[in-house]
């Protein structure tokens, strides 16, 4: 199995996983262009070596994961050999993110395709391009995990894996929870109007990450 090439656009926020325990849905673009969701990644687990930004290059070997039937979602085949070997940088006008990501994938402008894409599981990552940005959204919501998802991951988190390193079950402590849920409000090409939410329903979780960053701020509450 060869490694491939990733270059990482996407890092949700730490989320809690009733299997996985707690991961981070990593997404990024081959060389050629196209989309690889790389699920599950224990991020806070890995060593520092392991540990990446957005626009870091990745290595390592990919596996389809079954349990999804998303075509572009991959796991790691071995999360211990993710690699960092370089950093896409925004130089000379983001020139080289220009050419790879408005310049090798394809650009959506409308959601009609996009939607007949997800629902047929064709598709569930791309380059977007909304017409018009009408608003950008917070919206409160609990500050404290569901003590039942937080129990289920405990246990997830409590089962010694077979021949691999589990001192980190030792000092581990669970991420806190975002306070605010994000999303886009915009128009297409079509002049029609949508909100940014994954298939799921969940909010744009990427931002959460840099949400984190500056949670000191005292964000004021946004109406539905």
């Amino acid at each position: 199995m060869e490694k491939q090439r990733i270059l990482v656009t996407v890092k949700t926020y730490p989320t809690l996983s009733r299997k996985y325990g707690e991961t981070v849905c990593t997404a990024g673009v081959r060389p050629d262009g196209s989309w690889v969701r790389m699920y599950p990644v224990p991020f806070r687990r890995l060593d520092e070596k392991e540990q990446y930004s957005k626009f870091d290059w990745l290595e390592c070997q990919l596996q389809r994961n079954k349990a999804d039937v998303r075509p572009e979602t991959f796991r790691p085949f071995d999360q211990q050999e993710l690699q960092r070997v370089g950093h896409m940088d925004t130089s000379h006008n983001w020139r080289e993110r220009r050419a790879l990501l408005l310049g090798k994938t394809r650009v959506y402008d409308t959601l009609d395709e996009l939607i007949a894409g997800a629902k047929a599981n064709e598709l569930s990552l791309a380059v977007f391009k909304p017409t018009r940005i009408v608003d950008f959204v917070w919206e409160e919501e609990a500050r404290e995990w569901e003590p039942e998802r937080v129990r289920e991951m405990r246990e997830a988190t409590n089962q010694l894996e077979l021949f691999a390193d589990n001192t980190w079950r030792e000092t581990f402590k669970v991420i806190p929870k975002l306070p605010y849920s994000f999303s886009y409000r915009f128009e297409d090409g079509t002049g029609s109007p949508a909100s940014c939410r994954s298939s799921t329903g969940r909010r744009v979780r990427s931002i959460g990450t840099a949400f984190a960053r500056v949670s000191s701020m005292n964000l004021p509450h946004s109406p539905r």
